[in-house]
């Protein structure tokens, strides 16, 4: 149930930014305070239209993991996927977009996130001994 209500929330959030951003994109000329709004309203939109999409998946690719693990690390990687998406449309609007930068951005989420998991494994052990 609690699945359920998450994926929807997550997508009423998703759907809500990406109106947000459509209207500010329409109807207002752009200034720095609206495109950080409209880079932060990419950003949330990401995280409410992938978190499903990661939750299903790790659902499949992790069928032994608690359910209330796979939400977190679903809202995790929904997460990471709203910073990649919004630091690209950064980098794009000041110019600065390359290949190598984007493999960059990439790698540096992928260090954190595996360092996050790591630091989790290492709880979980200690928590078994006790």
């Amino acid at each position: 149930m609690f699945t359920r209500f998450s994926t929807l929330i997550s997508l009423t959030m998703g759907a809500l930014a990406a109106a947000g951003l459509a209207a500010l994109v329409y109807s207002v000329p752009p200034t720095r305070f609206r495109v950080a709004i409209a880079l932060f309203l990419i950003g949330v939109m990401t995280i409410g239209f992938t978190y499903p999409l990661w939750v299903v998946l790790l659902r499949k690719l992790l069928p032994g993991k608690a359910k209330d693990d796979l939400l977190v690390m679903g809202l995790r990687f929904g997460v990471w996927s709203g910073i990649f998406v919004t630091s690209l449309f950064l980098l794009k609007f000041l110019h600065f977009l390359d290949r190598v930068v984007i493999l960059a951005i990439l790698a540096l989420l992928m260090m954190v996130e595996t360092l996050l998991q790591q630091r989790q494994s290492a709880q979980d052990k200690r928590s078994k001994k006790r």
